[in-house]
């Protein structure tokens, strides 16, 4: 009788320490994360059906190894393992009706998406905002794409290696004073160094004129272009980004850059009015921030030499 009670109190001994193990390893699948919204968001395990709707986003996640099932609508070529990817819009205008047919586990879209939130969430779809307006938030988007679908480790040598890029550019400042105008002609805006295009010129060795510009209520990082705060600055380089129709962009530049309040910057008059390629500027390019801050570093350079000779 007594080896009995013995063995029967071995055996719920063993059956409540194999329960509770059980339930420590389910309870270790579960995923809570803050977005860069600063959103609190939960899942049961990682994520396998995953929906992107910004290429900087979409790049990053293919430079962790995740898969995706949808993707951003883009004219831009693709790899030819994304081609057979369905395209489902984007974060300005998503296509929810694809979005909720491909029945993804998550929706990555950056902080422009925000206005959508209410409706995907009401479709039952569950999203994670990501962020690009920096150089520090392309580090962290990197870093909780990797917390999220179980690849921190890869994430961390992905940030490593901006790290190491910005690391080399700090030590090479160019002395060349810049203004990047966004858009099209007399109507561009003018880029702060807290956007995102303006981050990567001074950390790329940049000076960016624009620094005391003040900021647009509706597009920060941003300000009107003022001529006058222009002319007074002189830049050395002028840079040009464009979302699209490229050639309309430039006519309208050369338009402005022939007027008499522009000809005789420095910029202008040592043709260094530069374009900047829109799939590394126009919006963040994710972890081919390296590209974008390489890209830049090499025409700073090119301004600077010219200077010298002159």
């Amino acid at each position: 009788m007594r080896k009995l009670l013995s063995y029967m109190l071995s055996l719920c001994l063993l059956i409540g320490l194999f329960t509770f193990t059980g339930g420590t390893a389910e309870a270790s699948t579960r995923i809570t994360i803050k977005d860069l919204a600063g959103r609190t968001v939960t899942f049961d395990r990682t994520p396998q059906r995953v929906v992107v709707l910004s290429p900087g986003d979409l790049h990053t996640l293919q430079a962790l190894g995740v898969q995706v099932i949808g993707r951003p609508t883009s004219a831009t070529p693709v790899d030819a393992s994304l081609q057979s990817v369905p395209q489902v819009g984007n974060i300005h205008q998503p296509n929810f009706e694809k979005i909720v047919s491909l029945q993804p586990d998550v929706v990555i879209a950056s902080t422009s998406f925000l206005g959508h939130i209410q409706k995907a969430e009401s479709l039952g779809l569950k999203v994670v905002i990501t962020s690009g307006s920096s150089v520090n938030d392309i580090k962290l988007t990197i870093t909780l794409l990797g917390k999220l679908f179980n690849k921190a480790q890869k994430a961390k040598v992905l940030v490593g290696k901006i790290d190491s890029k910005v690391k080399k550019y700090s030590k090479t400042k160019t002395k060349v004073r810049a203004v990047i105008l966004f858009g099209s002609g007399a109507s561009s805006l003018v880029a702060l160094p807290t956007s995102f295009s303006g981050d990567v010129l001074v950390k790329a060795g940049g000076e960016n004129i624009a620094a005391s510009f003040s900021q647009l209520k509706d597009f920060p990082g941003y300000a009107n272009l003022s001529t006058e705060r222009i002319i007074a600055s002189n830049p050395d380089v002028i840079f040009m980004i464009t979302h699209a129709n490229h050639a309309e962009t430039k006519k309208a530049m050369i338009k402005l850059m022939s007027t008499s309040s522009w000809r005789n910057l420095n910029a202008v008059k040592n043709k260094n009015v530069v374009f900047l390629p829109s799939e590394l500027f126009a919006a963040s390019p994710g972890v081919k921030i390296t590209d974008a801050l390489d890209h830049m570093n090499k025409e700073l350079l090119k301004v600077r030499a010219k200077m010298k000779k002159s």
